[in-house]
């Protein structure tokens, strides 16, 4: 199949196919702005369990995330470190959440090592 061109330059494929995409993306543009909802779908925000006024980032952090995790559902672990591991010494709670964090970070590269090994 040979492709005729009008007037001879190479470049008309090129503007043919601007053109063409321009129109679709208008017509999908139309066609998707006539057919979704007109009803606005409300979902509430997690924020951790605090109340919206304390929170004053909608997304929360990586630690909120981990602490959450720790509340809700390792529940007995978290007991276990609230009444045993702080002493109200701050370096002591380093010293416990740096080797809680290397202890999840061997983990990661124990199960990356075996998705890279087992395939």
């Amino acid at each position: 199949m040979k492709i005729v061109l009008v007037s001879g330059n190479s470049y008309d494929v090129v503007y043919i196919a601007t053109i063409a995409a321009g129109l679709a993306f208008i017509v999908l543009s139309v066609l998707y702005y006539t057919t979704r909802s007109r009803r606005v779908r409300v979902t509430p925000v997690y924020l951790s369990g605090e109340k919206e006024d304390v929170v004053s980032s909608v997304s929360p952090s990586v630690a909120t995330l981990y602490w959450g995790f720790m509340k809700r559902f390792a529940r007995a672990l978290y007991d276990a470190l609230i009444g045993r591991v702080h002493t109200g010494s701050l370096h002591d709670w380093y010293k416990f959440l740096s080797s809680w964090l290397s202890w999840l970070l061997l983990l990661a590269i124990v199960v990356f090592v075996l998705i890279l090994v087992v395939g």
